[in-house]
């Protein structure tokens, strides 16, 4: 591990710790808004300019799109230019993107005529993707993967229990759109944007050896004391710290068994995954005949049980392979989604969530920790990019082929028998996706 100038005094809390802190309530607002919020935004858009299930996805997975094929250009601008410069650019165009969503609607250029329909696609799948995916995913992120190695894997735990915590958040959004209406609701979320999203921004570093530091708050001294035993320690005596880390660069990466393993089979629980989300409150409105205020606390509370995967697992993850718990979430996922197709009573939707948003959880931190344990620091952004890149083609079909199966049936039935073989399938590639070895020259070169 190379460092830079660093010191042997530990301060009283680790500044890895303030940037998990801040990634994280990032996490609460913008994710809440942006991603889990969109099914409460695309039930109201339903029902006041009449555009079917499928053309509703078909936004969402657009959006997916947009962010799978900026996902290499800007991961690769915050490795180059840090995650906190990134970040606020990102909430900017997100907040801008917000308040003019608020007055969408038909409009004309010249002779040209914009349906309503497709300035939203335009704005949602377009600009404010941009602004999410650089500021609120891919910047902080990285940031937290710069600052810890051995605790990376409860450091993104906490960092992903924000996301779990938009659970208030959606329930919040629920209330205000059937409240004061989707418009006012995205405006006033523009302006959340601005007035809480940029100050944490500003907490966001780079990589820790630029300000004196060391991963996970080491100091010179613990490197002596340490070894080269990565299995985190269970006393002050045994503590360990990994001196064989490689960084891989993005053409290794591309080049390793290990990334095509990891892609088709988190690739396979995406499409499931990203489906689940966004048609969950149509189901449950449309089909089960729940009111929307219960199916956004459904929603909201699926996301917010999150929170119990999300720090359980990613604990986990720092004494347990990080694969095998990978598949086990996915599993749990599958068993929640047949729950959720065979629910009749809200008691048994209530199952779903709670068994759904628990596996859910877990799997976010671990597939962070994951990328990151297999590939290194320096490109971490850049290959996450590329891993959301190769991701569009699941994350783009599974919304609008739900949507489509429900406009022809009138059911989700086969579209989430679907869901439950493809993660099925997908933990089989998982179960191939052992650790990479890190390329000839680079040990005899002596870099691990």
């Amino acid at each position: 591990m190379k460092t830079s100038t660093t010191t042997t005094k530990k301060p009283r809390i680790f500044y890895g710790w303030y940037i998990v802190a801040a990634a994280a309530a990032i996490n609460v607002y913008g994710a809440g808004v942006w991603f889990y919020g969109f099914p409460i935004f695309y039930k109201a858009l339903l029902d006041e300019f009449g555009w079917t299930a499928a053309a509703g996805a078909l936004v969402i997975s657009l959006s997916r799109l947009e962010g799978g094929l900026e996902g290499p250009i800007i991961g690769w601008a915050v490795d180059k230019f840090g995650p906190r410069l990134m970040a606020i650019i990102g909430a900017v165009i997100t907040g801008i993107g917000f308040m003019v969503m608020s007055d969408i609607s038909e409009f004309s250029i010249g002779p040209i005529r914009v349906s309503s329909f497709v300035a939203f696609v335009l704005l949602y799948a377009g600009w404010m993707s941009i602004g999410y995916n650089t500021g609120f995913g891919h910047a902080s992120m990285a940031s937290v993967n710069a600052w810890f190695i051995r605790k990376r894997s409860r450091a993104f735990a906490i960092f992903s229990m924000g996301a779990g915590g938009s659970g208030f958040t959606v329930f919040l959004l629920g209330y205000l759109v059937d409240r004061v209406g989707w418009r006012d609701t995205a405006f006033l979320a523009g302006v959340g944007i601005f007035v809480i999203i940029i100050p944490l921004s500003l907490l966001l570093r780079h990589k820790p050896e630029q300000y004196g530091y060391l991963p996970d708050g080491d100091t010179p001294d613990d490197l002596l004391q340490g070894s080269t035993d990565q299995t985190p320690s269970r006393s002050k005596s045994q503590k360990t710290i990994p001196t064989d880390t490689y960084d891989f660069s993005v053409k290794e990466s591309l080049q390793s068994f290990a990334f095509w393993m990891l892609i088709l089979g988190t690739g396979a629980r995406a499409f499931a995954m990203t489906s689940i989300v966004v048609h969950q409150v149509v189901y449950l409105t449309e089909v089960r005949e729940i009111p929307l205020v219960q199916a956004s606390a459904a929603l909201g509370g699926m996301v917010s049980i999150s929170l119990i995967g999300r720090l359980g697992f990613g604990i986990l993850g720092d004494y347990i392979d990080k694969r095998h718990l990978l598949i086990g979430t996915i599993l749990l996922q599958a068993v929640g989604v047949y729950i959720l197709m065979t629910a009749t009573t809200i008691g048994t939707v209530w199952v779903f969530v709670v068994v759904y948003g628990i596996a859910y959880g877990g799997a976010i931190p671990v597939y962070m920790a994951i990328i990151g344990e297999y590939f290194g620091r320096k490109n971490y952004a850049t290959i996450r990019g590329f891993n959301q890149l190769f991701h569009v083609p699941t994350t783009v079909v599974g919304p609008v082929f739900a949507g489509w199966v429900y406009d022809t049936t009138g059911s989700y039935n086969f579209a989430f028998s679907v869901f439950i073989v493809t993660m099925l399938i997908g933990v089989g590639f998982i179960f191939f996706a052992r650790k990479p070895i890190p390329p000839i020259h680079a040990q005899a070169n002596n870099q691990i």
